[in-house]
């Protein structure tokens, strides 16, 4: 009964994201660009009005609250809470129009233990429910390799953090490579399918991460702040999620070494 219950809500997540999904593609409203924090920190009526439609759709589906970037608030993360990122790679939808995606994950007194991330461009549904593995449009994603260190693997950072930490710009010269595509949780996404070993960002916030944060741990990526404490997806920070041996040699590499 209770694994029934699990799949209903998440068919109720993934039927809002898909539908939420299409009115990325085909807004039917001006853009209308304005910047938040930054001049690269960006919001359209589009993520507003795809907040609100997955907001409403939730609640009325659930009763549970909802957080979300455009303006949805929370009194507590107590008992289950919604988190919701409309687009999360603003600047690829509106310069690219690919590499950016709805994130959706409901969680249980701070614990994501349901996540939709939706590649709209892509047409790629990932989910995940706690302990039931995760999926990518109804396949499941196999287990990352738990063996393979940096130096095999893809590793997906930004401009801001190689310059942040010195000893990251060697730890990516040793990897097979550095790629950015500037959507947090696609790029988790892509560690928990196995495309990329790593992923490092040193500020993300709740509906940034925590869909993608269940899909990595559900095929057994770690995911940590930056520092290898333990992650909490209510607070806004740094993040590592990297496959285990890609994780500890990180850690050991960025932070724990000896200069």
């Amino acid at each position: 009964m209770e694994n029934d219950k699990w799949q209903k809500l998440l068919d109720c997540a993934v039927s809002t994201v898909k539908q939420a999904a299409e009115m990325a593609l085909e807004p039917g409203i001006e853009l209308n660009i304005e910047t938040k924090s930054n001049r690269n920190d960006l919001v359209t009526d589009v993520d507003k009005a795809i907040e609100q439609f997955i907001a409403d759709q939730m609640t009325a589906a659930t009763g549970y609250p909802v957080l979300g970037e455009e303006g949805h608030e929370v009194d507590s993360f107590e008992g289950r809470v919604w988190l919701v990122d409309p687009i999360d790679g603003t600047m690829n939808y509106i310069e690219t129009r690919r590499d950016y995606a709805i994130s959706l994950a409901l969680c249980e007194n701070g614990v994501p233990v349901l996540a939709v991330v939706q590649d709209v461009a892509a047409g790629k549904t990932y989910t995940a429910t706690l302990g039931g593995g995760a999926f990518c449009n109804g396949t499941p994603l196999e287990k990352v390799d738990p063996d393979v260190d940096f130096q095999q693997v893809v590793l997906l950072t930004d401009l801001k953090e190689i310059r942040a930490l010195p000893r990251l710009a060697q730890v990516l010269a040793e990897s097979r490579g550095h790629r950015r595509y500037g959507s947090a949780a696609l790029e988790m996404v892509e560690v928990a399918a196995g495309r990329a070993g790593g992923f490092v960002h040193l500020w993300v916030s709740p509906w940034d991460i925590a869909a993608a944060t269940l899909i990595c741990t559900e095929t057994g990526c770690l995911v940590s702040r930056f520092d290898g404490s333990n992650m909490d997806v209510r607070q806004k920070g740094s993040v590592m999620a990297a496959w285990p041996k890609v994780h500890s040699g990180l850690l050991y590499r960025l932070v724990q070494a000896p200069n």
